[in-house]
């Protein structure tokens, strides 16, 4: 057999790549999960403009050590904030969400 590529072939090896539409929906669904989230607003409203160290922005959440990190974890895993220089900071699609939900 020649390394001949069906259509077959052709489209399972095409599965695993994202498309734009599936890209801009995975951007919205994590968008809701965000906006939905009252802890995870009060964090980006929190952080702000200017950025906040971790004790500060964990004394002004009130969440518990365990919350805390779950949020957290999440909104750096999604690109909402970045951690640098000692200080949280919102990104460029981080801003975007403050912008329209805080």
């Amino acid at each position: 057999m020649h390394d001949e590529i069906d259509e077959l072939d052709a489209y399972f090896s095409s599965k695993g790549e994202t498309t734009e539409g599936e890209a801009v929906k995975l951007e919205h669904m994590m968008m809701e999960k965000v906006s939905v989230n009252p802890a995870r607003r009060k964090l980006l409203r929190t952080v702000g403009i200017f950025g906040k160290p971790e004790n500060q922005l964990k004394e002004e959440s009130g969440l518990n050590d365990f919350f805390f990190k779950f949020h957290m974890d999440f909104l750096l895993k999604e690109g909402f904030l970045k951690f640098e220089e000692g200080m949280y900071r919102l990104t460029d699609s981080g801003i975007a969400m403050h912008d329209s939900v805080c």
